[in-house]
């Protein structure tokens, strides 16, 4: 049941971040307008998916 809630969990984050994502390229006329809790979303995932290949780089080197 777990993996499951992750998963739900994960592509509840992936479609945030793709709205975020699709409200930069097609913004209103106030760029104002762009929603900061879906963007902190966004970059919140990429940082920890950065994180986690920098992870797996390292510890693929030692």
């Amino acid at each position: 049941m777990s993996l499951t809630i992750d998963a739900m969990d994960r592509l509840d984050t992936v479609a945030t971040c793709l709205e975020a994502i699709d409200d930069l390229l097609a913004p209103e006329k106030d760029l104002h307008a762009v929603n900061r809790d879906k963007f902190a979303v966004l970059m919140t995932f990429l940082i920890s998916e950065q994180r986690a290949a920098l992870d797996a780089l390292s510890a693929s080197v030692k």
